[in-house]
């Protein structure tokens, strides 16, 4: 194997990836990756890369925590009587973090991914941490409980530090006249006063120090002495204590030493493969098809090392039929960019890593990946760019053989055009003649564009050159030979117009008439590329159209199936509820002496009979100030106005849309009747001024949903009203959501739907009682 990945400047992209690991590991192993050719290990790492990053987009990053991996210190348990209590910490973090990834996994429950399989694998070490718990607190500190020896010492420490605490104000007290300042300070470790020079001996003691102006003494009063020698044995106790049950910690949790080593390394590898994912979600990166026969079908290849939002995506196409691509066009076109892409993507490919082109692209593994791309010239070995071109050329020549990517970029410049040329087509001849090499040259030799058209196996491309401003357009277009423009490019750049003008007379005497039938032959070409462009872009665009436009027309059906599907449930229950009271019925005829038990059975039987209900489609005519029956809300209404298919029925308070279909003519009989007035209690009465077929709750909190909705369904019951209508607006949508969740709790809502066309559409929710 043999990758020319400093050129190609695949360390960039792994420096890159780096910064995005959690563990110092991680990103050595991450910068120290080279590329493999190994099919069924890239599959599988690309294969889980691609699954990370559809996890990322669902459930976010990973709960990796920072400098996980402190693989030393787990070590260390096999090699050490006792760990600090840094060193439990560091422990104690990481077995934290195997909790956080087991609740990462239960969002995505699903044995068949790799993830779920990998991360199953990864077992939270629960006794370890209950171990630690138990000894060290949430301040990293010792619990007084570790130990009751350690309990009695630190019981026997507070009291000795509150008799300490009590005669150092005594001391300062008792000798006031004789400091400096009122204060404690420390010296040598040791609780000392300041005490004016001159009465230094007024006051028994240890001195520990002297001020620079000699002026002041600190001395240990012989009065707290005793009790600071107290303290400081304790505190020795306690160290010794501390340590003690720091090295039975230590033996408690060593069995644990390899699993949890084992799952550690683990855990970098998953650091890895997170980092991948996370890179290739800001480069826009999918797993392409990947194959071994040296297919390369490249669908909008971005190269990742360039601004993703001005970089032109190109198409590349290598394959076995037409295993060399020959790029001919101006120079700054985009040439070099081309190569380095390809190569570039070929190399993050077999390194794992996603790259950033379409769906639908076709990448193949090879076990070479050489590119001889710049002018680099050797200063120590004297060697002038051409001799710097075909020594890399010889050693690839000499190396590189079978599967093989091979980027050319100008090949044979740098010398007399005439040999320049031959040899360019000698070293492609040779590379030619293995059918495993797959190869890339760039070059602005007409020689060359010649050669590439009269042999089959050799697809041309040229980098898009805007004619009228003269200006690299960066795209590659396949099929189309180009041409360099140096004489336009020239005159562009403001050269003087009579050397324009006699290098185009030199051109037009020197050039063949091959040369310029094929130079007029690339204008064509890529008008006809142009062309092709604008019809794939219109194509495009109406396959999204249809695209949304099924999409739209399954939604419909969808809820027209569900619509029909809730009929039927709502009349199936209503004829099971009266079946049953059927049922009943004949049960009770049958103990009576005038109806058998066989004539029984029998009218049973033909109640048992399927139901159906078939509905007899009438068509009436409906006119402005007829009274309907509305089928869906099972209740009476006036015809206000007519608007196309919608008719707009009067129901109380509010005009709502129906079509014909819900509306049956309801023919009125005039009846004279004796005018009673009802009797209303006052409390009904209030009802009937507030109550309304609609709730407003659009500037209502989330907590004051509830008992509005009681309330206003209460009102509605007493009045008997068939529904009610709920305004809760769009907005966040948390005010809908405390609706919905009521209706789904409520025994008194038959039914609900958002608003039709005039009803306030999904800012309403109308409830059937």
């Amino acid at each position: 194997m043999g990758f020319s990945t400093k050129i190609l400047e695949l360390n960039y992209i792994l420096e890159i990836i780096a910064n995005y690991t959690h563990a110092k590991n991680s990103r050595e192993r991450i910068l120290a990756l080279v590329p493999s050719d190994n099919y069924d290990n890239i599959k599988h790492d690309l294969s889980f890369s691609n699954e990370i990053l559809s996890l990322l987009t669902k459930y976010g990053r990973m709960p990796f925590v920072d400098d996980f991996d402190h693989l030393e210190t787990i070590n260390m348990l096999g090699s050490r009587l006792q760990l600090n209590i840094d060193e439990f910490i560091q422990i104690k973090r990481y077995v934290l973090m195997e909790k956080s990834f087991e609740n990462y996994r239960i969002q995505f429950d699903n044995s068949d991914l790799m993830t779920y399989q990998y991360l199953v694998k990864l077992p939270h070490h629960k006794e370890v941490l209950n171990e630690i718990n138990q000894i060290i607190s949430e301040n990293n500190e010792i619990f007084d409980h570790a130990s009751p020896t350690l309990n009695d010492i630190r019981k026997s420490l507070r009291t000795k530090t509150k008799i300490l605490e009590k005669l150092l104000s005594e001391v300062l007290s008792k000798y006031a006249s004789y400091l400096n300042e009122s204060l404690i300070v420390m010296r040598a470790g040791r609780y000392a006063i300041p005490v004016k020079e001159s009465y230094k001996h007024k006051v028994k003691g240890v001195i520990h120090d002297v001020s620079a102006s000699k002026q002041t003494v600190y001395i240990e009063p012989d009065d707290i002495r005793q009790v600071t020698q107290d303290i400081e044995y304790l505190t020795q106790l306690e160290t010794n204590e501390i340590n003690k049950i720091l090295t039975q910690l230590t033996k408690s949790i060593k069995p644990f030493k390899d699993s949890l080593a084992v799952q550690m390394e683990s855990f970098i590898d998953l650091d890895i493969y997170h980092a991948k994912s996370l890179y290739a979600k800001e480069i826009d990166a999918i797993l392409p098809e990947i194959n071994e026969e040296g297919l390369i079908d490249i669908l909008k290849a971005r190269h990742p090392l360039l601004n993703k939002e001005i970089v032109v995506p190109i198409d590349v196409k290598i394959n076995p039929e037409q295993p060399v691509l020959m790029i001919t066009g101006p120079n700054t076109g985009g040439k070099t960019v081309a190569l380095k892409t390809v190569g570039l993507l070929t190399l993050m490919l077999q390194s794992g890593i996603l790259v950033p082109v379409n769906y639908g692209s076709k990448m193949s593994l090879f076990k070479y990946v050489f590119a001889d791309i710049g002018d680099e010239q050797s200063i120590q070995q004297s060697l002038s760019t051409f001799s710097s071109h075909l020594t890399k050329i010889k050693k690839m020549l000499d190396e590189v053989y079978g599967s093989s990517l091979i980027l050319l970029d100008e090949i044979g410049s740098g010398t007399d055009p005439i040999e320049g040329v031959s040899l360019a087509i000698a070293i492609i001849e040779k590379l030619r003649k293995d059918k495993a090499v797959r190869m890339m040259v760039t070059t602005h030799y007409s020689e060359l564009k010649l050669y590439a058209y009269e042999h089959d196996d050799i697809l041309t491309a040229s980098v898009a050159f805007d004619q009228e401003t003269l200006k690299p357009l960066y795209k590659l277009q396949l099929g189309v030979s180009g041409s360099s423009h140096a004489i336009s490019i020239a005159e562009r750049l403001g050269l003087q117009k009579d050397v324009i003008k006699h290098a185009r007379e030199l051109l037009g005497g020197r050039q063949t008439n091959l040369a310029k039938s094929l130079e007029k032959l690339s204008i064509e070409q890529n008008e006809i590329m142009n062309l092709k462009d604008e019809v794939q872009l219109k194509n495009e665009t109406l396959e999204k159209e249809i695209k949304l436009y099924r999409e739209k027309l399954e939604a419909l059906e969808l809820k027209k199936e569900e619509a029909i599907e809730k009929v039927k449930q709502k009349e199936e229950k209503k004829y099971q509820k009266l079946k049953s009271e059927l049922m009943d019925l004949i049960d009770e005829l049958s103990k009576k002496e005038s109806l058998s038990k066989p004539e029984a059975a029998k009218v049973k039987g033909k109640i048992n009979q399927k139901h159906e209900v078939k509905e007899e489609v009438v068509d009436e005519n409906i006119n402005v100030d007829d009274t309907v029956y509305i089928k869906s809300y099972n209740q009476q209404g006036v015809v206000t106005k007519i608007k196309g298919d919608k008719y707009f029925v009067s129901l109380g308070q509010f005009d709502l849309s129906f079509e014909k279909a819900d509306l049956r003519k309801v023919e009125i009989k005039k009846e004279t009747k004796v005018k009673k007035t009802p009797l209303i209690r006052k409390s009904e009465e209030k009802i009937q001024k507030n109550a309304s077929f609609e709730l407003d709750l659009r500037g209502v909190r989330y907590e004051e949903v509830k008992e509005l909705m009681d309330k206003a369904i209460d009102d509605a019951l007493l009045l008997n009203m068939p529904y009610i209508r709920v305004i809760h607006g769009f907005g966040t949508g948390a005010i809908r959501k405390a609706v919905h969740d009521y209706i789904k709790k409520s025994p008194y809502i038959k039914s609900h739907r958002y608003g039709q066309e005039g009803e306030g559409l999904n800012g309403v929710t109308v409830i059937t009682l």
